[in-house]
């Protein structure tokens, strides 16, 4: 036995030496420490070399052991690499992805095909330049998992990978060639069955629409398959294509959102009882909620999203009792919520953790027992018409950690009891409410772990204690029109991580303090806008990180400071900011400069010029003078990164600034806001508009001393819906050709949305100085071309322009008719005719016009009766409008235009007096001379005619002598 036991000692002993020994290959000797094959370091090192790395992930990447580098593991039998992770976890913001590993040129580095033990591959979320993924990964045959998504990837993906046929892991999602725009896409996806032991499948956002037989010839022969993710392929009937016999019977996950198919009805996927996710959203889904659901028993997690569903949740899906996610969102539900959520299988209620039904036309209170879903971690419900309170019940959520109720109706009083059990809440969004009350920090004291906290345009009132220092540490604070103040609250000392700060119309009148600038200096997004701060802002604000910062709309004071070098959009406009513009700038990254209605003197510095990626500049309402910058001296010649080459909108207005029309707009191609208006340009308005500024919308150059024709070349300005250039010196006649101008032509019915800026800009309108938002601004259909030397007549063919809202020629030299189709311009807000030598009637149009509410026609030669209309007749002021006009009856005026025609006939016949009077004189002349020519020749005419003269005489003389006797008779007889 004694033997025996030896014997078998030995054995053993020899065997743990045989299988501890290390491996000796040709390539390289691993020790018993854990040293790496010099082969795969080397491999290693030449991929490393290939890379640009600037956040410095590959660090680690140097010394002997490359098995202790960071992202590499090695066998700890065998020594060799069988792991190698470079996934980029910093990555957030693709595809501008400053901390990505990218490729210093060409392709990738094909030495890591030495690596042939390797199992793991996660080369995702970095950026290689839009390159083909390496045909050369398909020869790592001992590949399990392969996660190339979202790796900056383009072109098409290599047939080759159905090499590796001991692949189980395979994510080739969302690679996108941002330097082509193009996904990556597959034409014939016949290498896929070759994977047979694949377990999980994601190639969503690979494009697949010319990819044949996808699904019954290809993915169907997956039978190992347990996730399936193929959204926003492209898939549109092929996805519906009915299947009798489905060989996916392991599949747990599938996700065939953003195919925008219709016909799902009798999809393949409806008979996968063993599904536990289902993701369809945004596929087009119509009708009711699909009671096919039914069937799914083991579901745990159902995401219809954004489709047209209506309706209720079908009864039948009462026995789907492992549910813990139901997204609703982007629907049109159009029920109460409370009756809706009723509808959830109560066997699930104590399993549901996400509820989502934003934006799916909902109605109703939150229903008072919601606090019995008592693992509900998610809730979200806004953009809805949800009103009423919020439910007490929410405070029994002790597991939530989102809840997003904003953009709804809900009212009343916030409790504190409401609050005070949330001590996993990370995301409170209440904004867009009617909620109102005090907030006192007892409300607050319970949130542990809140990180994002948005109350904005609600009608609270935050009062805690300056002294109350929070247990949570926000990323995003949002307050906005919050009543906050008047005092700076304190307690936002202790948010040092806050990433996010909105505390813009917060009621704010106090110092800002010191501490402001220490606090949240490491803070990307800083907005304390449309408040009374006063004070002044720090001249250095250099070591701050933030890219935005709003400051506008206060009484802050001093001179701009020395920006951030990472500043993108500045904002200090309405304060009382003075001095000059600083000399250098030092901020390359700028895109929106906005210091607007400050105080600042002196000229533009050329500064500005260096930076070269603006896209909004406002310097409107100061005192700069000199000529405009000129900078097109500052510039590189044939440089694409120039000043003014990326500018949208441009606002000089109102100051004292001179020069000719500013040529750098010449390559400002995407400029769409242009105003000038209120300073001293001279010169002509240039032809080259439309061609190097093809987009532009609003023009203003009004009050300038512009001066020559109007360029007929403006009608090629396609999208100029706002076009002023009253108060110059224009000449000439109004181009027929305006009447082209096609966004003038058409009635514009909403915003647009192409800009958004915070700031209201004044609108000259019916005699009236009026500040519009720009969302409102762009509603407006401008032509104002008044107070110049425009002379002729207005085209006939402005009535094409039927989206104008206001239409002012006034105080020119304009005449003939006014066109008798202006009625056409239905939309028409104001007209304005006035100090022209228009003549001719009124047109009757101008009674159809029911959207006028200013019309001025006064100081023309027009005549004739005034139109009637009830909207006519309502404007204010109505003898204002005609006065000048002598030629016009009606009400309006005070004459009767009976009366009037009257007046003018007699007129007319006193004008005519002179000529009768003459025609009388020659007529009685040329009569008398005949007459006594005629007795001269005639002697007997002669004699009758004296005999007549005597007789007749005789006969009066008895007749007047008889009468008078009588008459003296009867006097004699009434006397006393």
């Amino acid at each position: 036995m004694t033997k025996l036991a030896l014997l078998v000692r030995g054995t053993a002993l020899l065997i743990c030496l045989l299988i501890f020994q290390p491996s000796s290959t040709s390539h390289g000797q691993a020790s018993g420490s854990g040293a790496c094959i010099s082969s795969e370091r080397d491999a290693l090192l030449s991929f490393k070399a290939s890379l640009m790395d600037p956040a410095g992930h590959l660090s680690s990447w140097q010394g002997e052991d490359c098995c202790q580098w960071k992202g590499v593991r090695c066998s700890n039998r065998t020594g060799y690499l069988i792991k190698l992770n470079l996934r980029n976890t910093d990555m957030y913001d693709y595809p501008s992805r400053s901390s990505s590993l990218t490729l210093l040129a060409g392709e990738m580095s094909s030495s890591l095909a030495t690596l042939q033990h390797l199992r793991y591959l996660d080369l995702s979320c970095n950026d290689f330049n839009g390159t083909s993924i390496p045909v050369f990964l398909s020869s790592l045959k001992n590949l399990r998992y392969l996660n190339l998504s979202s790796a900056g990837f383009g072109g098409r993906i290599p047939s080759q990978l159905g090499n590796l046929s001991k692949l189980q892991y395979l994510d080739l999602c969302g690679n996108y060639d941002y330097y082509d725009g193009n996904w990556s896409y597959i034409v014939d996806l016949a290498w896929l069955p070759r994977l047979s032991l694949l377990r999980h499948l994601d190639m969503s956002r690979v494009d697949l629409s010319s990819a044949r037989d996808w699904f019954q010839r290809r993915v169907n022969m997956l039978p190992s398959l347990k996730v399936l993710r193929l959204s926003g392929c492209g898939l549109s009937s092929t996805m519906s294509a009915s299947v009798s016999l489905s060989n996916l019977t392991h599949l747990e996950v599938l996700d065939m959102s953003n195919n925008f198919d219709t016909s799902l009805k009798h999809a393949w996927f409806w008979n996968l009882t063993g599904l536990k996710e289902l993701h369809l959203g945004y596929s087009g889904l119509e009708g009711s909620i699909p009671s096919d659901l039914a069937n799914m028993t083991a579901l745990q997690v159902i995401d219809l999203s954004g489709n047209q569903l209506v309706g209720l949740i079908p009864e039948k899906l009462g026995n789907l009792c492992n549910l813990t996610r139901m997204r609703f969102s982007g629907n049109n539900i159009g029920s109460s919520i409370g009756e809706f959520m009723r509808r959830l299988p109560k066997c699930s209620w104590n399993t549901l953790q996400e509820f989502s039904v934003q934006d799916a036309n909902m109605i109703g209170n939150l229903p008072s027992w919601i606090g019995n879903m008592t693992n509900l971690s998610v809730l979200h419900a806004s953009e809805n018409m949800l009103s009423g309170p919020l439910p007490v019940g929410v405070g029994a959520l002790s597991n939530l950690k989102s809840l997003i109720l904003g953009n709804n109706n809900f009212s009343g009083v916030l409790l504190k009891e409401q609050f005070a059990n949330l001590g996993k809440l990370e995301l409170l969004d209440l904004s867009h409410n009617n909620f109102s009350g005090v907030l006192l920090k007892e409300h607050f004291t319970g949130l542990l772990n809140l990180k994002y906290l948005d109350f904005s345009y609600n009608s609270v009132r935050l009062a805690i204690n300056q002294k109350w220092v929070p247990a949570f540490r926000l990323k995003y604070a949002i307050f906005r029109s919050c009543q906050l103040g008047p005092r700076f609250p304190e307690w936002l000392k202790w948010q040092s991580d806050i990433d996010v700060l909105v505390l813009s119309n917060a009621n704010l009148d106090d110092v800002i303090p010191d501490w402001f600038w220490v606090t949240f200096s490491r803070a990307s997004f800083l907005q304390v806008s449309g408040n009374k701060l006063h004070g002044s802002i720090p001249s250095d604000l250099q070591h701050m990180s933030a890219d935005h910062i709003y400051l506008g709309s206060n009484m802050f004071t001093g001179q701009v400071p020395q920006l951030p070098i990472n500043i993108v959009r500045l904002n200090l406009s309405s304060n009382t900011l003075s001095g000059s513009l600083p000399s250098e700038l030092n901020a390359p990254l700028l895109e929106e400069l906005l210091l607007a209605n400050n105080q600042f003197i002196g000229t533009i510095p050329s500064s500005i010029c260096q930076l070269t990626k603006l896209k909004r500049l406002d310097l409107s309402g100061n005192q700069l003078t000199g000529d405009i910058m000129q900078c097109q001296k500052e510039l590189v010649p044939n440089s694409t990164d120039q000043f003014g080459s990326d500018m949208l909108s441009l606002a000089l207005n109102n100051n004292d600034l001179t020069g000719e029309f500013p040529k750098f707009l010449q390559r400002s191609s995407g400029l769409m806001f242009l105003d000038l208006s209120y300073n001293r340009f001279v010169g002509g308005l240039p032809e080259w508009l439309p061609e190097k500024v093809p987009h532009l919308k609003i023009l203003r150059v009004r009050s300038n001393m512009f001066n020559g024709h109007i360029p007929k070349s403006l009608t090629s300005l396609h999208d100029l819906h706002y076009l002023d250039i009253a108060h110059n010196k224009i000449t000439g006649s109004i181009p027929w050709s305006l009447s082209n101008l096609k966004a003038m032509m058409t009635v514009v019915s909403h915003d647009t949305g192409d800009y958004i800026y915070e700031e209201s800009i004044p609108v000259i309108t019916k005699d009236q100085k009026r500040d519009y938002t720009f969302a409102i601004y762009q509603l407006l259909v401008v032509l104002d071309l008044s107070s110049n030397s425009l002379a002729g007549q207005i085209p006939e063919e402005i009535h094409l322009l039927i989206g104008l809202t206001n239409l002012n020629l006034s105080n020119n030299h304009l005449t003939g008719a006014i066109p008798n189709k202006i009625g056409d311009l239905r939309q028409l807000d104001s007209l304005d005719l006035s100090f022209n030598e228009f003549s001719g009637s009124i047109p009757s149009s101008l009674s159809a016009l029911t959207y006028l509410s200013h019309l001025n026609l006064s100081y023309n030669n027009l005549s004739g009766a005034i139109p009637s209309g009830q909207q006519l007749q309502a404007l204010d002021n109505q003898m204002y409008i005609y006065i000048g006009n002598p030629g016009l009856c009606g009400d309006p005026v005070g004459r009767s235009c009976s009366t009037h025609d009257a007046e003018q006939s007699g007129l007319e016949d006193i004008d005519h007096m002179p000529s009768v009077y003459l025609a009388m004189s020659i007529g009685f002349v040329v009569g008398l001379w005949t007459v006594f020519c005629t007795m001269l020749m005639k002697r007997t005419w002669r004699a009758a005619f004296f005999q007549f003269v005597d007789m007749m005489y005789d006969m009066v003389y008895v007749q007047v002598a008889v009468r008078w006797a009588h008459v003296m008779e009867k006097t004699q007889d009434g006397a006393p």
